[in-house]
């Protein structure tokens, strides 16, 4: 019976058997126009175009409702992919990064309007610019993670559906 135990704690030391969140299967959902208010956590996606340099860019504001009251900032992951279209290969990576989840409440401003006042502290925002001559091709992800040993659900939005938004 040692033997077997000093094995198992020298494959726990080697990190063979590292502890690790183990998921069985990500649920990938593409959120667009017809479906951005339905089931999903999703109350807002606003964006602004800026043109005051010589490449305009387009400046996102996405809004998220944790369906778990229990859920905060840190359930919540963002990604941004940046692929240039005009490229022969249209899924050549331009930029890949990683887009921090905030409180709604901590970004202010004339959106905290748009939404109404007894969902705001439970809202969950996140905010990146993207060039225009990139926005084709490019894709922000928001992750939701439900809990330690739940599966992650990703949600997919196509910029450029989002992008002419008033």
């Amino acid at each position: 019976m040692k033997p077997k135990l000093l094995l198992c704690l020298a494959l726990t030391l080697s990190g063979i058997f590292a502890v690790q969140r183990a998921c069985g299967y990500v649920a990938e959902i593409q959120i667009n126009h017809t479906n951005l208010k339905t089931d999903y956590s999703f109350l807002k996606i606003k964006t602004v175009r800026l043109n005051f340099t010589n490449n305009p860019v387009v400046f996102f504001t996405v809004i998220v409702m944790p369906k778990d009251k229990q859920q905060q900032s840190k359930h919540f992951e963002g990604h941004l992919d940046i692929y240039d279209a005009s490229l022969k290969d249209s899924r050549e990576i331009i930029g890949y990064t990683s887009v921090e989840a905030r409180k709604l409440i901590s970004i202010g401003g004339p959106i905290m309007n748009e939404i109404p006042e007894r969902l705001r502290a439970k809202c969950i925002a996140f905010q990146f610019g993207v060039a225009v001559k990139y926005l084709e091709a490019s894709e922000f992800t928001v992750e939701e993670i439900a809990g330690e040993f739940a599966s992650p659900t990703d949600y997919r939005l196509n910029l450029k559906e989002f992008a002419d938004e008033k």
